[in-house]
């Protein structure tokens, strides 16, 4: 069964620069800022200081940093991104990360086809092939221009994540284990919303909602299973009123743990690493031996992907 066994996610090193300065970064108008404050709540945006190359590969030592055994097993590196990011491919840049970050031993792959939910995607993927091999899910994107940066309903946050599955024979049980995971294409909606047509972006609208309950519906019985009555639930940080109307639609309100969305962002694919760390270390008392957690995250696409996770143990 696959195991989630570290997670780096350094916060010191994020800036939470307010919505009033972000022009240049997101082209932030004053009554777009009054919007995103208004609707979403957003008071700031985090962003990391670094180059593309700098964010991962400060994310990626984090893992190494305590898991130096990997430096001479054979593995797969997953950089998960946005459809909007093309990742300087003709350089070749992810397997040079690789090298400079001692893993030239490891296989490297980009994913983007389902945009914010590709983490969630890529651990279906990994659960599904069975391969006990270490597996790194890469994510972390910045904010090149504000025509990639901003969404209607959330803003590009830099948060650089580095997640470490089956890290060894010596770690087997990992901290927690991946017991099921679902993903859903809508794919009528596979455009960005600014380049839908009026009619289609009507439909998305009328839609959206009841297309992800639904969905969350159908994954919490495939899950029932090994499903708790106690699980707690860790959303995405976007569309914050889509997002509230969902947790009440399942009275979840009062189990729920959203992190610093008001002050971070949405962080795209890094979201469901980002505060699942924050929530580890903000409830430490909450979490014993067997607490579940439900991860949701949704993408362009529209792709809505769902993971189911156990604590194993506190190492």
């Amino acid at each position: 069964m696959l195991s989630l066994d570290h997670i780096h996610f350094a916060p010191d090193e994020i800036a939470r620069v307010p919505l009033c300065d972000l022009g240049p970064s997101h082209g932030l108008s004053a009554g777009a800022v009054k919007m995103y404050q208004r609707f979403f709540e957003l008071e700031s945006v985090g962003l990391q200081g670094d180059d593309l190359n700098g964010m991962l590969g400060a994310a990626l030592d984090g893992v190494l940093a305590t898991n130096a055994q990997l430096l001479t097993q054979s593995g797969t590196l997953f950089y998960c991104r946005t459809q909007t990011h093309h990742g300087f491919a003709d350089q070749d840049w992810l397997r040079c990360l690789a090298d400079d970050h001692g893993l030239a031993g490891w296989e490297v792959n980009s994913l983007t086809m389902t945009s914010c939910a590709s983490a969630l995607a890529a651990m279906r993927f990994i659960q599904a092939i069975e391969d006990d091999h270490p597996v790194i899910i890469l994510t972390g994107e910045k904010a090149f221009h504000y025509s990639v940066a901003r969404l209607p309903v959330g803003l590009l946050a830099e948060l650089p994540t580095a997640a470490l599955f089956n890290a060894g024979p010596d770690k087997r049980s990992g901290k927690w284990t991946v017991l099921n995971t679902s993903v859903r294409h809508m794919p009528r909606f596979f455009q960005n919303p600014d380049a839908m047509a009026a009619n289609d972006r009507r439909a998305l609208q009328d839609e959206y909602l009841s297309g992800m309950i639904g969905f969350v519906e159908d994954s919490l019985k495939t899950f029932r299973d090994v499903l708790c009555d106690d699980f707690q639930v860790l959303p995405h940080n976007l569309n914050l009123p889509v997002t509230r109307a969902l947790l009440r639609h399942f009275e979840w309100e009062s189990r729920c743990f959203q992190g610093d969305i008001q002050r971070l962002g949405h962080g795209y694919c890094s979201d469901i690493f980002v505060n699942l760390t924050d929530y580890e270390i903000s409830h430490p008392n909450q979490i014993s031996p067997g607490t579940q957690v439900f991860v949701l995250a949704a993408g362009t696409g529209v792709t809505f992907a769902t993971c189911l996770l156990e604590r194993t143990d506190f190492t």
